[in-house]
């Protein structure tokens, strides 16, 4: 729900924006636009063209670029906007409109309603494909096809306008219109066709959501090296990653990996980073033999223990032997199919030296009493010592 809220929210903020941005391009060339209506040659269109759209591109991809640093930043962005925004949408703009209209004037006789929506398609898809290289991880196309079909509906409403409105007034308001949908869809086909995501939440209740591709979603304090800025944590504090289909965190302070399903979550400064995925696999070890292994569950194991995990308001005793499944900790999945997660093996004879051995599909992080955080790997064993804390996924377990 929190990403569909956040979802929306983006794709009304890039639609006004791109909104606003082809209504100003269009103001702007509104002087030069004698010499567009008035060409009489293929060559004079398509340059006359070239050079509105361009100015008209340049607008709105300045102004999505605005309105996507104010959506993940919280603030203006305007020098950014316009550095990574205005050149390349002037350009991008100027080509896809001299191509759109080089295909209406060679091939329409000038009344053919439906190949100017598709060359209003052409010119967002173009524009799409720009974009595309300036947001992380939207993908050539998701860029490509949000753009396409942006510029089809926009199109569709520029041609009513233009009938409806006189011609400057329906000029803005088409713009206008083909700015909107362009940044709707880009959004739309960025949240109906990617991987994986981030949900950040906020102490404030504010929420953004991100998408996460082969291109890092860094947090930090310091805005050129962080994506999202987080007061009062490291420069570069976390860094998130889709590779060879894996969600991965990387705690870049301590070193630490960790591979990360759809519900995990990670607390960072002032929010609360939630992982999606559209049915990723999880990374699976291979199966384990099930050594040291009792018929008991964790609650009737040894109850003579030095150790127990606490896990909420439940305390499971530790000792030699004792099995963890995944009625106890519902947050991991077991490795192999009899429902194990976790199990106490004895690393000597002394019953102080127990370790609790790995036996999910995925890491744990545990955190000793020096604050010292370590990652356990599936197959791997953690040491048990009073006052550490683990992170089993979606659930805190403490040793005690």
């Amino acid at each position: 729900m929190k990403r569909n809220l956040s979802a929306l929210k983006k794709a009304l903020q890039f639609g006004i924006s791109g909104a606003v941005g082809g209504f100003v391009g269009n103001l702007i060339t509104e002087p030069f636009m004698q010499g567009l209506t008035g060409s009489t040659s293929v060559f004079d269109s398509v340059l006359s063209t070239a050079r509105w759209f361009g100015l008209v591109g340049g607008g709105i991809a300045t102004a999505i670029m605005f309105g996507y640093y104010y959506y993940i930043k919280g603030k203006p962005q305007i020098k950014q906007a316009l550095k990574n925004g205005g050149l390349f949408g002037l350009i991008a703009g100027a080509i896809s409109g001299a191509i759109a209209e080089g295909i209406y004037s060679g091939i329409g006789d000038g009344n053919n309603e439906l190949l100017r929506v598709i060359c209003w398609g052409i010119a967002g898809s173009l524009l799409g494909l720009g974009l595309a290289q300036r947001i992380p991880n939207l993908g050539a196309l998701r860029g490509t096809g949000g753009g396409g079909v942006g510029g089809v509906l926009g199109g569709c409403l520029f041609i009513l306008f233009a009938y409806n409105l006189s011609g400057t007034a329906g000029r803005l308001a088409g713009c206008a219109a083909i700015g909107f949908w362009i940044g709707i869809m880009l959004v739309v086909a960025e949240t109906l066709f990617n991987k994986a995501w981030l949900v950040i939440s906020y102490d404030t209740g504010a929420n953004r959501t991100l998408t996460l591709g082969s291109e890092p979603v860094t947090f930090g304090s310091d805005e050129n090296l962080s994506i999202i800025c987080i007061p009062n944590v490291s420069p570069l504090a976390m860094r998130f990653q889709l590779e060879a289909g894996q969600i991965v965190c990387e705690n870049v302070d301590s070193g630490a990996v960790s591979y990360l399903r759809s519900g995990d979550q990670k607390k960072i400064g002032n929010c609360t980073i939630t992982v999606g995925n559209s049915d990723l696999p999880a990374p699976t070890p291979a199966n384990i033999p099930p050594t040291f292994i009792s018929n008991q569950p964790a609650v009737n194991s040894f109850t003579s223990s030095q150790f127990s995990l606490k896990l909420g308001s439940r305390v499971i005793p530790l000792s030699a032997g004792t099995q963890l499944f995944t009625s106890d900790i519902p947050s991991l999945t077991a490795a192999a199919s009899n429902g194990l997660v976790a199990i106490v093996t004895s690393r000597s004879r002394n019953e102080l030296s127990l370790g609790l051995t790995n036996l999910s599909d995925r890491a744990w992080w545990a955190t000793d009493i020096q604050g010292d955080i370590k990652m356990v790997e599936p197959e791997s064993t953690l040491a048990l010592a009073l006052g550490t804390k683990i992170e089993f996924g979606e659930i805190d377990g403490e040793i005690v």
